[in-house]
């Protein structure tokens, strides 16, 4: 790669890098060889998280009250941090890359808020079945939907607690035949055998990921074992803040001499110059996950 300017001109060339200074004649040069580029140190590597780290975590679905960022390390496998929304698990951390995402130890049914969801979208005649592998977490989801609106949706959701695949091979599958089915766990692809036969034909299982390394694990595996299903759609999920806030617009105001910080912190901007701010805001956009939306078939 060469380029030239006021009569130098660069060389970059592998392993080596030359300045050469030329007339405009090209009668003589002078070469400088500057040292070869050094291999960056393995402490400035920062792709990955390792063993040692300090790491910022962020709560993204604003799920906990009070302070949303937690700080956690140095890393090291086999050690525990307890936060507001669960346990962190420090081998769960190790490896990952900045702006991952991480879970607690609480997923399933959780405190019952999706389970509500979809109980509404199916009252009255439809009926749902959650299963969570915490106990805990499925007490409390059941207290909360008995006390939501009077128990209006109690009588239409059913409750399991343990591995999904295990509870359902230990129902009579002629009584069970799904719709739909929704999956919050971070390896869908061991519960597939026994949850697709109990899906109905061209109905739907739509699985929750944080990462795309899973996502393009669960397509191999639903491939590999020839799975009954075909991928409808992959959709990421985003968090985009927006600035949405009052200002003060200058040409309207009669006085030259005022603080627009003031007046809007005294709710003080007069009628006939108050505008508003709406946009996104001036800060990268936050990744949550992937839904990917898999739809039963029959195989041919």
């Amino acid at each position: 790669i060469t380029s030239q300017k006021n009569g130098l001109r660069a060389n970059v060339l592998t392993g080596d890098t030359t300045l050469k200074k030329a007339s405009n004649k090209n009668v003589a040069s002078e070469i400088a060889t500057l040292p070869p580029f050094s291999p960056i140190p393995q402490k400035y590597r920062r792709s990955q998280f390792e063993e040692g780290d300090m790491v910022l975590l962020r709560d993204t679905q604003k799920r906990i009250k009070g302070s949303r960022v937690f700080l956690v390390g140095p890393l090291k496998i086999g050690n525990k941090k307890e936060v507001p929304g669960g346990i962190l698990e420090h081998s769960n951390i190790i490896g990952k890359s900045i702006r991952d995402v991480v879970k607690t130890n609480k997923a399933g049914t959780g405190n019952g808020s999706l389970t509500l969801y979809l109980a509404r979208s199916l009252y009255p005649t439809g009926h749902l079945h959650s299963i969570d592998i915490n106990r805990d977490a499925s007490v409390k989801a059941r207290k909360n939907v008995t006390r939501f609106s009077r128990g209006i949706y109690s009588d239409c959701i059913s409750f399991s607690i343990g591995q999904c695949s295990k509870v359902l091979d230990s129902m009579d599958i002629t009584l069970s035949m799904y719709d739909g089915v929704a999956l919050d766990m971070p390896e869908p692809w061991n519960e597939l055998p026994s949850i697709v036969p109990r899906v109905k034909i061209d109905r739907y299982i739509v699985c929750y990921l944080p990462n795309m390394t899973q996502v393009l694990e669960l397509i191999k595996q639903i491939k590999y074992h020839k799975i009954a299903l075909a991928t409808e759609q992959v959709l990421e999920i985003q968090w985009r803040p927006w600035d949405v806030r009052a200002t003060v617009i200058r040409g309207k105001m009669d006085d030259e001499s005022f603080s627009v910080k003031q007046l809007t912190l005294n709710d003080e901007i007069p009628d006939q110059a108050l505008g508003h701010i709406c946009r996104p805001s001036h800060e990268p956009t936050g990744h949550t996950a992937f839904l990917i939306q898999l739809k039963k078939i029959v195989h041919t």
